[in-house]
């Protein structure tokens, strides 16, 4: 999983910035004080730090040295960033909450990092949230009408250079963490995505959280799916 996109991607300049920001939201409103939260390839630690806003504490995972420097020049108060692969990542501690936004979609074997999350580090009890494209993304089903697009869950370019293995929705994101031994208990889109990223970079901020806060109306067209699991015990 060593693939160095750091050169070509700053995701604290980028439109994604609002997908990380919009996610983060979402995922720290579980949080519970004291708990321990592992964040699974943090890239520069911006949701990291709307999540030490809560009384946590994060163990955060990124595997590029660019991205990991960056993360912890932040100096983040009760987190710490580990300079590591996911494959190579080794934890004394369980976790509560772990984290793994914008992960899975890039992983040959995504149940196998899901299964893994299960037996080694999540605590009893404790929830997995999961966050990935979704193909049914409006901006992508009007692309696939005006033949931009071959299917919704097409590779573009730019997905590629970004490591994207694979596109799925949240019905088989929730077939394959079953596999690994999780069950969905919640799921909801995250903003509501009409165009492309370079044409929505161009609205005003405030347009942009209107159209986070207006996707639960379109729960399958969000731009991102967010879903929760739990240990199927």
């Amino acid at each position: 999983m060593a693939h160095d996109y750091s050169d070509l991607y700053d995701p604290d300049a980028d439109f994604d910035r609002h997908y990380t920001a919009a996610t983060g939201t979402r995922i720290r409103r579980w949080f519970r004080p004291g708990d321990r939260v592992l964040e699974l390839g943090c890239a520069t630690g911006l949701m990291t730090s709307s999540f030490v806003a809560r009384d946590v504490l994060v163990d955060a995972v990124e595997r590029t040295p660019a991205y990991h420097a960056r993360a912890a020049a932040r100096g983040l108060p009760r987190a710490t960033f580990h300079l590591a692969d996911i494959d190579d990542f080794r934890s004394v501690h369980r976790y509560e909450q772990v984290v793994a936004a914008h992960l899975v979609n890039e992983l040959p074997d995504p149940v196998a990092l899901l299964r893994r999350i299960r037996e080694e580090w999540l605590a009893p009890g404790g929830l997995v949230h999961v966050s990935l494209t979704n193909p049914r993304s409006l901006h992508r089903l009007i692309a696939m009408e005006m033949g931009v697009l071959a299917s919704p869950a097409g590779l573009s370019d730019r997905g590629r250079s970004l490591a994207t293995v694979e596109i799925f929705d949240a019905d088989r994101l929730e077939e394959l963490a079953g596999q690994a031994g999780l069950v969905c208990v919640h799921r909801e889109p995250v903003l509501l995505k009409p165009f492309t990223n370079a044409q929505l970079a161009v609205l005003p901020d405030e347009v942009i959280v209107g159209l986070d806060r207006v996707a639960h109306l379109f729960p399958d067209n969000g731009a991102l799916n967010y879903a929760i699991f739990v240990a199927d015990d």
